[in-house]
C-alpha cells in the first residue's frame, strides 16, 4: 500500500465476505453507510454527492471486511518493507534536489508530502516496535529508516501520532513491548535534540515550534460551511470552495510536489471542477462536519468509536498503536480519509483485524452481538469528538485579545471597480502587542469566496499600510476585510475586527 497509491481499492474484492462479519458489525456498518447516503441527499448537490458517498463509504466497509478476513496482523507486516522503500526514495530525492542544504530542507518525495512522510515514519516505527518474534535485522533496519524519515520530515502532527501510538502499544503490550517502545521514544528525543544542536536551522527545529501554520483559518472556514449546510454538509470532496485562503483558479494540484521539481502546477481542464477535492480542513471532525454535516459526522464518529473499542479488546499492540496514532493526529490533520497514500487504508484495515481478534478473545458462552454493542463504544465516540474539538473548548477558557481593543480602518474603500483591474487600498490597524494578519475576501452572490489579499500587521506598524487587491471578474461582491490574531495557540481563528463593503465590479 505505501508504494502503490490506490492499492486499497483492491479491498473492494472482499465485499462479498461482508456476510461473515458478526451480526452487530453488519448492523453498524449498514447504519454508517446509510447515514453517509442520507447526508449526501441533504447536501446542496445530491446527484453528485450520492455516488461519491457510496464509493467512499463502500471503500471503508471493504477495508474493514478485508482486515476481518485476514484476522491477524501478520498480513500487514510487509508494509514495513514498503515504508522502508519510501524512506530510501525520499532520502535520495532530497539529496538529489538539495545537495547543499539537504538537512535544512524538509524531506521530499515524488508523491508523498512532508506531513505524509512524517506519518509514514510513525507507522513504520510502530510496525517495527510491535513486530513480535520477527527477524531483528528487518525490525532494526525498517525502524531506523522510519525514524530517519520521521525526523527529516520535520512534521509536528506525526509527533503527536508517535507519542499516542507508542503509548497505546505500551499499555496493551506492557510485558513484551515496553523496552522497544521506551527505546524508540528515547531515541527520537535524543536525535531531535542532537540534530537541533548539530545543525542550526535544521528541519528538526520545527518540532520545537508551536504555530498552527494557518490551521485556525481552515477550521473556521470548515465550521462556516457547516453552519450553512448543518445536516448534510457540502457533500464528499466538495468542501474545497469553503477554504477562502486556499481555493482559487490555480489551486488544483494534480501533483502536489510539482513546485519542488520546478514544474508548473495545474490540472487538466476535465479535473478543474473538482480542484477543491485536494483541500482539507486539517482536523478530522471539522472537515467531516463541513463535508457531511451532523448526519454524516455521527456515522463516522460511531464507527471510529466502535473500532477503538475493538482495538482495545483485541489487546494487540500494533492494532492499538496504529488506531490511536491516527486518531491523535486527527486533531491537526485528516489521516482517516480515503483514498490516501496507504495511511488511512492501514487504519481501516487494522480496524477490521481488531474486530476479528476481539471476537476471538470474547467468551465463547456470551451472545455474539453483546461484545460489540457495549455502551463504551458511544462513550468513546463522544470522547473522540471532545478531543477533535479541543480548539473550540480552549477558545472558551483561554483569554483572547480584549474585546473592543483592536480597530481596523480603511482610508479608501471603493464600491465600484473595473473588472480585472488591481486596486490599491490603505489600511490602518490599532492593535496591542502580538502578531496579527489582515485578510480580504471577495464573496460573490453565488459561488465560492476569493482571496483578495493578505498581509501581516503588528503594533509597530502604526501608520497606513498599502495593500494591493487583485482584480476581480465582473459581478457584485461582499468584500470582507478581517483582522485576525495570529498568536501561537490551539484555537479556531476568529476575526477581532472587520470591515464589510458591497462592491460592484463592471
Amino acid at each position: 500500500m505505501p508504494l502503490i497509491p490506490g492499492a486499497g481499492l483492491l479491498s473492494l474484492l472482499a465485499l462479498p465476505r461482508f456476510r461473515t462479519l458478526p451480526p452487530a458489525w453488519k448492523v453498524l456498518l449498514g447504519v454508517f453507510l446509510g447515514l453517509q447516503l442520507l447526508a449526501a441527499l441533504l447536501s446542496p448537490q445530491p446527484l453528485v454527492s450520492l455516488p461519491l458517498a457510496l464509493i467512499r463509504g463502500g471503500l471503508v466497509v471493504a477495508l474493514i471486511v478485508t482486515g476481518y478476513t485476514l484476522g491477524h496482523t501478520r498480513a500487514v507486516r510487509p508494509v514495513l518493507l514498503g515504508y522502508s522503500v519510501v524512506a530510501l526514495t525520499a532520502f535520495a530525492t532530497t539529496l538529489a534536489l538539495h545537495p547543499a542544504a539537504a538537512f535544512t530542507t524538509r524531506l521530499l518525495h515524488p508523491y508523498y508530502t512532508s506531513v505524509s512522510l512524517g506519518l509514514a515514519g510513525t507507522l513504520g516505527l510502530l510496525l517495527a516496535v510491535t513486530w513480535r518474534s520477527g527477524p531483528w535485522v528487518w525490525r532494526v533496519m525498517g525502524g531506523s529508516l522510519s525514524l530517519g524519515m520521521f525526523l527529516w520530515s520535520g512534521s509536528r502532527g506525526p509527533l503527536i501520532a508517535l507519542v499516542a501510538g507508542l503509548a497505546a502499544a505500551l499499555v496493551v503490550g506492557l510485558r513484551s513491548q515496553w523496552k522497544a517502545s521506551l527505546l524508540a521514544l528515547a531515541g527520537a528525543a535524543v536525535l531531535v535534540l542532537g540534530l537541533q544542536s548539530a545543525v542550526p536551522g535544521g528541519v528538526t527545529s520545527r518540532f520545537l515550534e508551536n504555530t498552527l501554520n494557518g490551521r485556525g483559518t481552515f477550521w473556521a472556514d470548515a465550521l462556516t460551511a457547516a453552519r450553512l449546510h448543518p445536516w448534510g454538509g457540502t457533500g464528499p470532496y466538495q468542501l474545497g470552495p469553503a477554504f477562502s485562503t486556499q481555493y482559487s483558479d490555480t489551486s488544483c494540484q494534480l501533483w502536489l510536489p510539482a513546485n519542488s521539481y520546478g514544474l508548473e502546477q495545474g490540472c487538466p481542464p476535465a479535473l478543474d471542477a473538482l480542484r477543491g477535492a485536494w483541500l482539507i480542513a486539517h482536523n478530522t471532525a471539522f472537515h467531516l462536519l463541513g463535508e457531511t454535516g451532523l448526519v454524516g459526522l455521527t456515522g463516522w464518529l460511531a464507527l471510529m468509536g466502535a473500532l477503538a473499542l475493538a482495538a482495545w479488546r483485541s489487546r494487540d499492540p500494533l492494532v492499538n498503536g496504529v488506531t490511536w496514532a491516527i486518531v491523535a493526529m486527527g486533531l491537526v490533520d485528516t489521516p482517516t480519509f480515503l483514498p490516501n497514500l496507504g495511511h488511512a487504508e492501514l487504519y481501516w484495515l487494522l480496524g477490521g483485524v481488531g474486530v476479528a481478534l476481539a471476537q476471538q478473545k470474547a467468551p465463547t458462552d456470551a451472545p455474539q452481538p453483546a461484545p460489540h454493542l457495549s455502551p463504551a463504544a458511544p462513550l468513546l465516540a463522544l470522547a473522540l469528538l471532545a478531543y477533535f474539538t479541543l480548539p473550540l473548548w480552549l477558545e472558551r477558557v483561554r483569554p483572547s485579545v480584549g474585546a473592543g481593543v483592536p480597530i481596523l480602518r480603511a482610508l479608501t474603500l471603493p464600491t465600484r471597480l473595473t473588472a480585472g483591474e488591481n486596486v490599491t487600498l490603505f489600511l490602518k490597524a490599532e492593535v496591542p502587542q502580538g502578531q496579527f494578519v489582515v485578510r480580504g475576501s471577495a464573496c460573490p452572490v453565488s459561488g465560492p469566496c476569493q482571496k483578495a489579499f493578505q498581509t501581516p500587521l503588528d503594533a509597530s506598524q502604526s501608520g497606513w499600510k498599502r495593500v494591493t487587491m487583485k482584480g476581480l471578474p465582473a459581478g457584485r461582491y461582499r468584500l470582507s476585510i478581517q483582522l485576525s490574531d495570529q498568536r501561537a495557540r490551539l484555537s479556531v481563528e476568529q476575526p477581532v475586527a472587520q470591515l464589510v463593503r458591497v462592491i460592484d465590479v463592471e
